[in-house]
């Protein structure tokens, strides 16, 4: 019985300091992986950049939020455009996003609705 217990016991304390180390390396690989992604792609959606405008996020950039942004939009002093500028000053979104005018449409699409609610 001595026997059987010194042997779980042996078996235990080596596996648990030969997982730690495996573990570690595992996790490090996968936060590499994560910022790798991350310096890839940094990107939200049209909707949550004119929403974070609108929420008076970028007023430090510019842009008063509120209904202050919607008068900036009703007398065309705020662009799509604009907007992707800021996001990308700010680190939300990689700088090749200003050349996509699919993404800058979007968001000038999102700013002309926000005086319509």
């Amino acid at each position: 019985m001595e026997r059987l217990l010194l042997a779980a016991v042996g078996t235990l304390l080596i596996a648990t300091t030969t997982t730690p180390p495996v573990l570690a390396n595992k996790t490090a690989a996968n936060s590499n992986l994560n910022i790798t992604q991350n310096q890839v792609q940094k990107k939200i959606t049209p909707f949550n950049l004119v929403s974070l405008a609108y929420q008076g996020k970028f007023k430090t950039q510019g842009v008063a939020g509120y209904s202050s942004l919607i008068t900036a939009i009703l007398f065309d002093e705020i662009s799509g455009k604009d907007l992707v500028q800021i996001g990308i000053d700010t680190g939300r979104l990689s700088a090749q996003t200003i050349n996509d005018s699919s993404y800058i449409s979007s968001v000038d699409s999102q700013l002309k609705k926000l005086p319509k609610n």
